[in-house]
């Protein structure tokens, strides 16, 4: 009999053990294996968005490389064309500087045709009249020349003629200020020198100069004839305190 009782509070326990499993314990573990397949697909989503952000992440880094490539060649495209530009900046000064002078030049010479028409000769004959100028000119140049020969002739002659009628009242002709010349022939005989100064220099027929050396007093002499470089002049009585020698010092 107490077996038997035994045996069915065995049975009561094991039917309450079932039960409490069944109603207590499997939706604890329902539960739990459900929050595992839950967590298990959150990684797995977690990790997809991780993934998918790395991905994101690679082509931005991509994009953000081939961005700072662009400027780089915008930049250089930029140096490029600012040195393009400068360069058209300084041609276009030049050729308005060129159009400038050009306009100038032009107008200079709308002047001188208008100067040219105003005189009344064809251009054909320009020329003419420019070569006949030019002879002119020259003539007159030779004609000028030819007066100051004659003029200085006409002295020499004037003084070879006051010499020769014996007019030493005339009065002396003055010589170019601070003229200097050496002795280069003496003639004590004759008592006249040879200088190396002649008309070139200025010196004039009867003109006297003062002969020295070392600074000492020698004798003044009087130009008697002139050449274009040489000069013959005659010792002056009373002024002759040495006898001149070759390398005289003379001077005006």
């Amino acid at each position: 009999m107490l077996l038997r009782i035994l045996l069915i509070v065995t049975i009561l326990v094991g039917i309450g053990a079932i039960a409490v499993s069944q109603f207590v314990v499997r939706p604890f573990i329902e539960k739990h294996i459900a929050d595992e397949k839950k967590n298990l697909q959150d990684y797995k989503n977690e990790q997809s968005a991780h993934t998918k952000t790395k991905r994101n992440l690679k082509d931005t880094q991509t994009k953000l490389a081939d961005t700072e490539k662009n400027l780089d060649e915008t930049k250089t495209q930029l140096t490029v064309a600012s040195n393009k530009a400068a360069e058209q900046e300084k041609r276009a000064n030049g050729l308005e500087t060129d159009l400038n002078k050009t306009k100038q030049e032009l107008g200079t010479a709308k002047a001188d045709l208008a100067a040219w028409a105003a005189l009344g000769i064809p251009v054909d004959q320009v020329r003419a009249v420019i070569a006949e100028a030019r002879k002119l000119r020259q003539a007159n140049e030779a004609i000028e020349e030819e007066k100051k020969v004659l003029a200085a002739n006409l002295k020499t002659v004037k003084s070879q003629l006051e010499q020769i009628l014996g007019n030493e009242e005339a009065p002396d002709p003055p010589l170019p200020p601070g003229l200097k010349g050496k002795v280069v022939v003496v003639d004590p005989k004759y008592n006249f020198v040879v200088l190396d100064i002649g008309a070139n220099k200025g010196v004039e027929p009867r003109g006297v100069l003062v002969v020295s050396r070392n600074s000492k007093l020698v004798a003044k002499v009087r130009v008697a004839s002139v050449q274009p470089d040489r000069s013959i002049a005659n010792i002056m009585p009373g002024w002759k305190l040495d006898q001149p020698m070759e390398g005289d010092q003379v001077f005006y």
